[in-house]
């Protein structure tokens, strides 16, 4: 095991130091005014290659970082958490600006990068052209009479896809208890649907079959232009454990969906809770059960969340609003 891990390490290494000597090669050759790097790696390496062909030709590229949500929240264990926060410090040393995309992340940042450096953009999102509800419903096998709990996520861990299915699974069992309270009114007929693939497919739909939801929760797999079905849905849900800002919410305030999101990351920037949208608990599947039963409950709770999502949409994320104060940042 420790003769895979060293090789792991020193294969690894090489990689990072292959793309280390690419970057440098077109840094050197195309001489950019900006370099503009996203994601965690790519910030560290992009940045030093930088700094190293300013060296060779004498040309000093602004280098800016968009930070995505910082490594070091991840869920993972506290020594590779320190690692990341380490190189995170570091590549700071060689970026000229770096945005952040949620108010969490750049109090973070504060904390260990100097405030000139730093700047808070939102993301944003150019009008998206959904289908029709009905047309959307038929793109994905939906009935009419059928409640579509739905999200659109990658596959991983940092989704918290898992407290989802954990959390139809005590929807389910608390039908019985949905018909007492509203007088003998059934519970709607229920379907979660997930959009999207990744790495844990194969983990959640064994959770799935162990829980006996084959016919309560699906993995739709990727759907290309996925956001175009959102109208489907009833109600959105986005479990994750880490976020930064994330798109996907965006375009669920955009089809005027009532949203129910986690409180961490670039979230609660998005989502304020019981006016526009709900916030729970993360890794909480008991608090997303009951917020979905409550919201379920209340037809006229889920139109008013809904119209204020639209117009929340409206005033803080649209598309021309991040490009303007990018190229701003710039220059």
């Amino acid at each position: 095991l420790q003769s895979k891990n060293w090789l792991f390490a020193v294969i690894f290494s090489l990689v990072n130091f292959s793309s280390l000597f690419e970057l440098f090669k077109i840094f050197k050759n195309e001489r950019p005014d900006v370099i503009h790097l996203n994601s965690s790696k790519i910030g560290g390496l992009g940045a030093v290659a930088a700094k190293l062909s300013s060296f060779i030709i004498h040309h000093s590229s602004f280098v800016v970082f968009t930070v995505h949500g910082w490594g070091f929240k991840e869920d993972r264990p506290w020594a590779s958490r320190a690692i990341i926060f380490f190189f995170s410090w570091l590549s700071a040393i060689f970026q000229n600006k770096i945005i952040l995309i949620n108010k969490a992340d750049l109090e973070s940042a504060k904390r260990f990068i100097p405030a000139s450096k730093l700047a808070l953009i939102y993301n944003g999102v150019e009008k998206i052209n959904f289908w029709a509800r009905e047309e959307a419903r038929k793109k994905i096998s939906v009935n009419d009479n059928e409640t579509v709990i739905g999200t659109i996520a990658e596959l991983t861990k940092n989704k918290g896809l898992n407290y989802l299915i954990d959390a139809i699974s005590r929807i389910n069992a608390e039908s019985p208890a949905f018909v007492k309270a509203m007088a003998g009114k059934q519970m709607p007929n229920t379907k979660c649907i997930v959009i999207g693939d990744g790495e844990d497919g194969e983990e959640l739909q064994n959770r799935i079959i162990s829980l006996g939801l084959q016919k309560s929760v699906f993995l739709a797999g990727f759907i290309p232009d996925a956001e175009k079905l959102l109208k489907a849905f009833d109600i959105f849900v986005l479990p994750s454990v880490k976020e930064g800002l994330p798109y996907v919410i965006i375009a669920a305030m955009q089809a005027g969906l009532p949203i129910i999101a986690t409180n961490i990351g670039g979230i609660p920037d998005m989502i304020e809770h019981e006016k526009n949208g709900l916030l729970v608990k993360p890794r909480n599947s008991e608090n997303l059960a009951n917020t979905v039963i409550d919201l379920i409950k209340n037809e006229e709770k889920k139109q008013r969340l809904g119209l204020e999502a639209i117009k929340k949409s409206e005033t803080n994320f649209k598309l021309r609003d991040m490009v303007d104060e990018t190229i701003a940042l710039y220059k």
